[in-house]
């Protein structure tokens, strides 16, 4: 097993003076600025284990690597974006080997959002408002790489890799659902499998799926059933949302329900 380590800690006004000193500038320029250790980062006090300059170097050279197979520095589209981070995910998480704990840092996202990688970090994610808090580069849950990172940690390589976007959101962004990993998992296994390949439809079907879980978790603790019951549930509800979809989609296609009918049917 690999032995985990802690990584610099950028502090937060810190940070915001970066990210706004960093935005809109030239994408190689800023590879320029890039470096591996910066003189204002602290660290976890008490941890055996930091990781060396020659390993951030490593880790920054894999994720150019997987940058440059995207094109970089040309401009991402939203497929094209997807498609990065779901080739980064499990490398970045393999490569890291962050005790998970010193993950759940802002600090330590933000430094490599903004010290090791900047030139990748506002490739994929710009900050066309300037705005300084920028959640996708300061080191909040939905930065660049924390979301990626905390994607493969909960839902495992073989699941993680295969969402989309919103769909990870849906379930991680979600504390009821996203906060026990094997709840995350049985919903992310339910839908790849109940869903298929529905295209653009199968991320709304997620979208009603997590709807009602989350309903149903104000009464239900849905990490104390087992995994059976688990599945069972995530499944039963994965093919209620899909029903619930198309019944709609018919609906549409005959034009809107008249309102006496409404009335009577108790439709919304």
């Amino acid at each position: 097993m690999s032995r985990l380590h802690v990584y610099p800690r950028l502090p937060a006004h810190i940070a915001e003076q970066l990210l706004t000193a960093h935005t809109g500038r030239d994408l190689v320029g800023l590879r320029r600025l890039s470096a591996t250790a910066d003189p204002r980062t602290t660290w976890y006090p008490t941890a055996p284990y930091r990781v060396a300059e020659d390993d951030l170097r490593a880790l920054q050279q894999t994720v150019r690597a997987v940058a440059a197979d995207a094109d970089w520095p040309a401009p991402l589209s939203k497929t094209n974006g997807t498609a990065f981070d779901r080739l980064l995910a499990p490398t970045l998480y393999r490569q890291m080997t962050i005790v998970p704990a010193d993950a759940a840092s802002e600090e330590v996202w933000s430094f490599l959002s903004l010290v090791v990688l900047p030139d990748v970090a506002l490739w994929r994610w710009p900050n066309p408002l300037r705005r300084p808090g920028y959640e996708r580069i300061i080191g909040r849950p939905r930065n660049v790489f924390r979301r990626l990172w905390n994607r493969i940690h909960s839902l495992g390589e073989n699941l993680g890799g295969q969402l989309y976007e919103d769909e990870a959101v849906a379930i991680l962004e979600r504390p009821t659902l996203g906060a026990h990993p094997r709840v995350a998992r049985a919903i992310t296994h339910a839908h790849l499998a109940t869903a298929g390949e529905a295209c653009a439809a199968r991320t709304e079907i997620l979208r009603i799926t997590a709807r009602r879980l989350r309903r149903l978790a104000v009464v239900v603790s849905l990490e104390s059933l087992d995994d059976a019951r688990l599945m069972e549930l995530v499944g039963r509800y994965t093919r209620e949302a899909i029903d619930q979809l198309q019944s709609e989609r018919t609906l549409s296609t005959y034009g809107p329900v008249p309102p006496q009918v409404q009335a009577r049917s108790g439709a919304r």
